[in-house]
């Protein structure tokens, strides 16, 4: 099966993650084909924007694929797996034309910060973020710091300490979610939404979003070898690996 299905709307990008299991679970496979079609994206003048999507009654993801992460065992192990992950954040960052989230189920983990590189985000009433990686003793550094620069500290320490699903309520609160639609019509709005985006004119979307989002790709990569140490730490506890062996059992 194909990790990503791909098609155009119009100008707009359809980029759904088509992982077997309808959680979504984030493999290299799946990452790798992001991050290629994001570049391939932005170079491409027939596309004027992008949907990110994990598609309906699927969950936008839930995170690293566990079969892989508890295959981490060692210090280049470490380093490969933040190298990759930041790498894929930056992919998405990097594309100077509209991103639109269409978010429902689970946004876990990288799930919740992929959503975070884009433009615009449309959930669903039953979409569910969550941020619970300390509660299962995983460090989480880089996404502390995306929920911070996104939405400040305040609404940073109830996802990521609160360790609990985030209402829709505080979602639209806050912006996690721009906006709501049914969960049979998350993608349709969502393409919509970039449709209307995407008509902007060009150079003034594409100057404002690199201006945005340049301090905010700047900030991954000044935190990328203090997170190779984080989560080493991590490791190096045994904590990481009891989690990973607990849920994979």
């Amino acid at each position: 099966m194909a990790p990503l299905n791909v098609h155009k709307a119009g100008t707009v990008l359809v980029v759904q993650f088509n992982r077997e299991k309808p959680l979504n679970p984030l493999n290299r496979e799946l990452e790798r084909g992001i991050v290629e079609t994001c570049r391939w994206a932005q170079d491409e003048p027939t596309v004027r924007a992008i949907v990110l999507t994990g598609g309906v009654d699927r969950s936008f993801g839930v995170g690293d694929d566990l079969n892989e992460a508890r295959e981490i065992k060692t210090r280049i192990d470490v380093e490969g797996l933040i190298d990759r992950t930041v790498g894929l954040y930056v992919a998405i960052l990097s594309v100077t034309k509209p991103t639109v989230a269409g978010i429902d189920g689970y946004a876990i983990g990288a799930g919740l910060q992929m959503a975070l590189c884009c433009d615009w985000r449309v959930g669903t009433p039953t979409a569910k973020a969550l941020g619970s990686e300390l509660k299962q003793g995983l460090a989480c550094p880089i996404g502390a710091y995306m929920l911070r620069k996104s939405f400040g500290r305040s609404a940073m320490s109830d996802i990521v300490f609160g360790c609990e699903v985030v209402p829709p309520e505080w979602g639209i609160e806050h912006k996690f979610f721009n906006e709501i639609a049914e969960p049979r019509d998350v993608v349709e709005r969502a393409i919509w939404r970039a449709g209307i985006l995407g008509d902007y004119p060009e150079v003034a979307y594409r100057r404002t979003k690199e201006s945005v989002n340049r301090s905010f790709i700047a900030g991954l990569g000044e935190l990328k070898p203090m997170a190779k140490n984080i989560i080493l730490d991590g490791f190096r506890s045994s904590s990481a690996q009891a989690h990973f062996a607990r849920v994979t059992r």
